[in-house]
């Protein structure tokens, strides 16, 4: 009986032993949980660079739920979010935890600039962060401590805005309503990598543009400073009158610039015992570069509209702008009642050519007169009308009129062609001998037969005869020609399908042609290997890899560049090893591409092997 008592006393010990240490273990935990959150902002480096980047952290300590929070633009740098970096430690009991959510900044122009404070709400409550002061210098001053060494092409005393800009020009200010003038668009650029260059954006309420040509590329000199420059051109005309604002122009492009490194030393044991266990943002998978997206900004420009004037238009303008000729031509000029006669009315010269409708055409009873069919070239407009003269009596074609308001000279002009004489013939109708069917027993008046206009043909094969009772379903010929056609129809429908998806599906279509465009690149890497071209090859091993990755996952270049993929492949069950070669022939390429380091034969071998084996992996792990 005791002993019994002493079993019921012992199990009871052991619980209440558990929920004691469980109690123990998690307390701090919970206490962690209820403990308030404190928001701090700090920054790797109180000095940076021009050309350099800056790490900026948002850390929320007590919490780890809170989203990224929108900070906007911070004045004298461009902003990119990393993405979040969460720890969790324990020291002698006690429980930490915390979130980072890391942005990386990109120096605008020098000076001290202050960044923060922010303020969040979490749980209705609004915390508020410190602020930080940076100081950006030139790249002539001293590096701070912390940075590395500087991208090849860093930035001088001048200020960015003074090495990369855009410029927006028109001939003039004072135009006409309508009135087609040119735009130029420049994008000069000093010693700055820039990548991924679009087309230019800029606004223009009012007006009417037309689509950019092919860019020109050239070099210019401002001010004794050399630029390289991208030209875009195009013309617009304004479709309303008034004071106008045209622009800004924008375009959007990529800096290449280099990047801090930040290494940890310690074991996975002294990070969960007692350091920082961080399971965020690692380094970037590019090495010393990365891209930072940059929108180089215009000027506007205001435009006064005139209305055309009232005074001296004539009655044949029909809205035509520009400094314009024409020329008319007849053809044939001899012709029969009914036949048709070609006239060619081309409009040629300088002026908006939108506004250019066919020319009037006078014409008088006894034509037949058809829509005018028009064709347009550059400099010109050419209106093709057809006439058919319905009387032998027409001797001319009547006279043909333009009217066009000249903005040069601020007038109305008018030109005439014609009148322009044809011949015209009475059309040669011949008789045509019908001849009556036979019928039996009927009286023929001898010499005697009707003439008329129609034809009455004769049958001189009977035809296709075939015997009674037979049916087509019944041959085998039958259905092997609807089995042929349905066979036909199914392939052209699976045809159809796959290029509808093809069109509709980017993701699939992007996948599909990855390794198309990978075999060529190692096709044109091999040629570049056995040239001995070293420059050349890493730039097409860097080109082939990056765009097979980007269509592979359907990622967009620019956000391969700044490090996403190493996560991509992780996610995917890409084994360790594969991703730190992949990471080596990245490595290699921007060492050759922007660090000028020279590598020898057997480099370039192991690198082009590595390239084939990557793809190839990639290809049968069939992701």
């Amino acid at each position: 009986m005791n002993r019994g008592k002493v079993k019921i006393h012992s199990g009871f010990s052991t619980i209440r032993f558990t929920l004691i240490n469980v109690l123990f273990i998690f307390y701090p935990v919970f206490y962690a949980l209820c403990a308030g959150v404190q928001f701090e902002v700090t920054v790797n480096s109180d000095t940076v660079r021009l050309g350099s980047s800056l790490q900026l952290n948002l850390s929320f300590y007590g919490a780890q739920n809170i989203p990224a929070p929108d900070i906007g633009s911070i004045n004298g740098f461009t902003v990119r979010y990393l993405g979040p970096s969460t720890r969790v430690s324990i020291v002698n009991g006690s429980v930490s935890m915390s979130v980072t959510h890391i942005y990386s900044l990109l120096p605008l122009k020098t000076g001290t600039f202050k960044i923060g404070p922010f303020s969040v709400n979490y749980k209705g409550k609004t915390i508020t962060s410190n602020s930080v002061t940076v100081n950006v210098v030139s790249s002539g001053s001293s590096p701070p401590p912390s940075e590395g060494r500087e991208h090849a092409q860093a930035l001088n005393e001048k200020e960015l805005s003074d090495r990369i800009f855009v410029t927006m020009d028109i001939p003039k200010t004072k135009v006409y309503l309508n009135e087609s003038i040119p735009l130029t668009i420049k994008l000069y650029v000093n010693r700055i990598a820039v990548r991924d260059i679009q087309y230019p954006q800029f606004k223009h309420d009012g007006f009417s543009a037309a689509n950019f040509g092919k860019p020109r590329q050239y070099r210019e000199t401002l001010s004794g400073v050399p630029y390289d420059v991208i030209e875009f051109n195009t013309r617009i005309f304004a479709v309303k009158p008034g004071r106008l604002i045209l622009g800004p122009a924008i375009i959007k492009c990529n800096l290449l610039v280099q990047r801090k490194h930040s290494h940890k030393a310690g074991s996975l044991f002294d990070d969960f015992f007692g350091n920082d266990f961080d399971n965020g943002v690692f380094d970037d998978f590019f090495g010393d570069y990365e891209l930072y997206p940059f929108n180089a900004v215009s000027h506007n420009l205001a435009v006064n509209v005139l209305p055309l004037p009232e005074e001296g238009k004539p009655d044949s303008f029909k809205g035509a702008v520009g400094d314009f000729r024409m020329d008319v031509k007849v053809s044939p000029k001899s012709v029969n009642v009914g036949d048709p006669v070609t006239l060619t009315m081309a409009v040629k010269g300088d002026g908006n050519f939108d506004t250019v409708i066919c020319p009037q055409l006078n014409a008088e009873n006894g034509f037949k007169v058809y829509q005018p069919h028009k064709k347009s070239s550059a400099g010109a407009k050419v209106f093709e009308q057809i006439l058919m003269p319905e009387s032998k009596n027409i001797k001319s074609i009547p006279e043909v009129i333009f009217s066009f308001f000249n903005p040069r000279d601020g007038r109305y002009h008018t030109i005439k062609k014609g009148p322009f004489p044809i011949t015209v013939k009475a059309s040669k109708e011949a008789s045509v001998r019908v001849f009556e069917p036979y019928v039996k027993n009927s009286k023929l008046t001898s010499g005697t037969e009707k003439l008329g206009k129609d034809i009455v043909y004769i049958k001189e094969d009977p035809g296709c005869l075939k015997k009674k009772g037979v049916y087509i379903y019944k041959e085998w010929g039958y259905w092997f020609i609807q089995i042929a056609v349905l066979l036909i129809f199914l392939s052209w429908m699976s045809f159809y399908k796959y290029n509808e998806r093809i069109k509709n599906d980017v993701e699939y279509a992007r996948r599909l042609a990855a390794p198309k465009k990978a075999r060529a690149g190692i096709r044109t890497a091999q040629k570049m290997l056995e040239n001995n071209d070293t420059v050349n090859f890493f730039n097409v091993v860097f080109g082939t890899l990056r765009e097979y990755f980007a269509d592979k996952f359907h990622l967009s270049l620019g956000s391969i560049a700044q490090g996403s993929l190493d996560g991509v492949l992780k996610s995917k069950g890409i084994d360790e090893d594969m991703r730190r070669r992949i990471k080596s022939i990245f490595d290699d390429c921007d060492a050759a591409r922007f660090a000028s380091s020279e590598f020898g034969r057997e480099k370039m071998e192991d690198v082009f092997k590595n390239m084939r084996e990557v793809i190839d992996y990639m290809e049968k792990r069939k992701i």
